[in-house]
């Protein structure tokens, strides 16, 4: 392990520990959420206990088209699949496993290779796609996609197409195939390219909206929302600066309705932001949250990894 890794797994202890603290009085009821302006309140419960916390770290959750839930555990190299009651089902081995998606061909697609190493320039760009039969008893991933840099958020398309949220390159296009779509992907944000409408760097969260992609930037100190209408990639606009006026360290993002996006924040906050700009809500649960995603079987019912390991169900009311 490098001395990065060694300093970088030392933070994530720390802040785990301290987050671990918080809800270590309550198993069931981990914060009592505050909401602010006109916005919808929320219960928060434990829905997975982190195995380690801390080690444990929950990267991004997903659910499978039979409504099993997949939660990727970076520094443990693993993706755990559970069962809708919580119930642990099985266990993929995944090299620093980031978001996970279903497929429109009943496969389970994995992005690997998400850690901070992968953006060092001059190393190899090492970053990949894999998937899998999320049915399978001991699912086998298989490669994808090759050639990425720092895969973090990933969504895919009706036909198959992936788009990735690279922290190392941007926002990145792979076709069915698993090649990636130079053209489309050169016209598309950059990490460290900034502009009046990309304001920071880290491309992370990323989710399909109608003919667009949106994507979150974790260095932003807005908590920006970039819009990428995929015909044109750039013609990139701002969605929404889901943190202003305070600094916003946000991940994941999930779409919650086609007019509506709710965004995890490592400072311990869900975000919810309509994208023609109405309304922007803040919900405090207590622990930095990494991922989002909407119950198959309750709209209102949201299912969130923290960095603590635990994974979080978000009732909305």
């Amino acid at each position: 392990m490098s001395g990065q890794s060694i300093r970088l797994v030392s933070i994530i202890a720390t802040v785990a520990a301290a987050a671990t603290a918080v809800i270590a009085a309550a198993p069931s009821a981990i914060a009592q959420p505050e909401s602010s302006g006109h916005c919808p309140a929320a219960s928060v419960s434990r829905f997975v206990a982190a195995p380690i916390p801390g080690v444990s770290w929950a990267e991004n959750v997903g659910y499978d088209d039979r409504g099993d839930l997949w939660v990727t555990r970076s520094l443990q190299n693993r993706v755990d699949r559970y069962d809708p009651s919580g119930r642990p089902t099985g266990t993929v081995a995944v090299e620093s496993p980031g978001a996970i998606r279903m497929g429109p061909n009943h496969q389970m697609y994995v992005n690997s290779g998400d850690t901070t190493l992968n953006i060092i320039p001059g190393l190899p760009r090492t970053g990949r796609i894999l998937r899998f039969d999320p049915a399978a008893r001991q699912p086998h991933p298989q490669i994808f996609a090759t050639g990425l840099g720092m895969p973090n958020g990933l969504a895919l398309d009706s036909a198959g197409n992936a788009y990735v949220a690279d922290s190392n390159l941007g926002v990145v296009r792979v076709d069915r195939h698993g090649l990636i779509d130079q053209a489309w992907s050169a016209h598309a944000p950059k990490n460290l390219a900034p502009s009046a409408t990309i304001n920071g760097t880290g491309m992370n969260g990323i989710a399909i909206i109608g003919g667009a992609v949106y994507v979150t930037m974790t260095e932003s100190l807005s908590g920006r929302l970039l819009r990428v209408p995929i015909t044109d990639p750039a013609a990139t606009t701002v969605a929404a600066d889901a943190a202003a006026p305070l600094p916003g360290v946000i991940d994941d993002i999930a779409a919650l309705s086609p007019s509506r996006v709710a965004i995890a924040s490592t400072l311990g906050q869900l975000i919810t932001v309509n994208l023609d700009g109405t309304q922007r809500c803040s919900t405090s649960v207590g622990v930095p949250l990494t991922s989002v995603a909407v119950s198959p079987r309750d709209p209102d019912v949201l299912i969130a990894d923290s960095e603590t390991g635990d994974v979080l169900k978000l009732t909305l009311r």
